[in-house]
Order: structure tokens, then C-alpha cells, then sequence
């Protein structure tokens, strides 16, 4: 099995923890912690004998342009092989939502072909292994509500993603 190797940045939104497999990003980590209050630094660690990756040195990259407001989507190479069918398709879903906007579980089950799919919608967001690139903080539930966020501090760290992206979409 290849080594699979992690990048560890700060950001705005706290510690990021990065991983890569094969050259693809695997995962994201939001570490919990204060959101708002630290400047964007990275450091590397090879995991299990590998090696600063360039694929995590691209993913730090697009993050920290992210963190300052520079880049609304992610080109990093990413791997879902290892997910069901079905989270694949509404991961891959998500990333079509633009930034700064929001859609609601159902809308998203029915993009993804599955209009009555709104609870799975949900167990599939809870399971997204790459937060931020892949945008599960921009579904929000039917009446409007945050609903739930299983990164970093919880809803907090959604919030403070959503609102984010939100002054940065507007125009002067």
C-alpha cells in the first residue's frame, strides 16, 4: 500500500489537516479550534514514511487562495474510490454548487437523481471526507435552518464558512 501522506496548514478557520493517496487528495480534516483569528501558515509531515506530495503542496495552495478570498473552486485531483455509489454522486453533485450560495438537502437529492433521498442526502454530507473543497457547509435544510456539520467546531465552523463566502460574494 502506498504511504499516504498529510500537510498540516493553518487558516482563518483554524488547523487543516490534508491527506493524500496515490497523488489525490483524500482527505480534509477541520480541526477544532478558533475560527476567525489565525493567518494562513503551512507545515508538512510525511505519514507512514512518504514525503511532502505535490498534490498536497496544490491543495494548500487553492486553500490558502480560498482563505483569501482569491479562488471559488478547487482543481486539486481528488479520490472518492473508496465510497459508495451513491455518496460519490452526491459529493460530486455538491461540487457544482457555486460558491456562496446554498441549496437544501432535497434539491440536492434530486440533482443527484434521487428527489426522496433528502435523509441519505444528509448521512452522505456527514461522511464527506474532503470539506471545504468538496462544500457540504452550502446545504442548508428545507426551512432554511444550518442543519448539521461534522467538521471542526460543528455548526460554528459552518456558519463561519457561510458567511465567508457570503461577504465575499458581495458587490461594492
Amino acid at each position: 500500500m502506498p504511504a499516504e501522506v498529510c500537510l498540516t496548514m493553518t487558516t482563518p478557520l483554524g488547523a487543516l489537516r490534508l491527506l493524500a493517496r496515490h497523488e489525490r487528495l483524500v482527505g480534509v480534516v477541520i480541526l477544532a479550534g478558533a475560527a476567525g483569528v489565525q493567518p494562513v501558515s503551512i507545515s508538512m509531515q510525511a505519514v507512514s514514511g512518504g514525503s511532502a506530495s505535490p498534490v498536497l503542496r496544490q491543495a494548500s495552495r487553492e486553500l490558502a487562495e480560498y482563505f483569501a478570498a482569491q479562488r471559488r473552486a478547487f482543481e486539486v485531483p481528488l479520490d472518492l474510490s473508496g465510497w459508495p455509489p451513491f455518496t460519490r454522486k452526491i459529493l460530486e453533485e455538491l461540487r457544482k454548487v457555486p460558491y456562496g450560495e446554498t441549496l437544501t438537502y432535497g434539491e440536492l437529492a434530486a440533482r443527484a437523481g434521487s428527489p426522496r433521498a433528502a435523509r441519505a442526502v444528509g448521512q452522505a454530507m456527514a461522511a464527506n471526507p474532503l470539506p471545504i473543497v468538496i462544500p457540504c457547509h452550502r446545504v442548508v435544510a428545507a426551512d432554511g435552518r444550518l442543519g448539521g456539520y461534522s467538521g471542526g467546531d460543528g455548526l460554528p465552523t459552518k456558519q463561519w464558512l457561510l458567511a465567508f463566502e457570503q461577504s465575499n460574494c458581495r458587490r461594492p
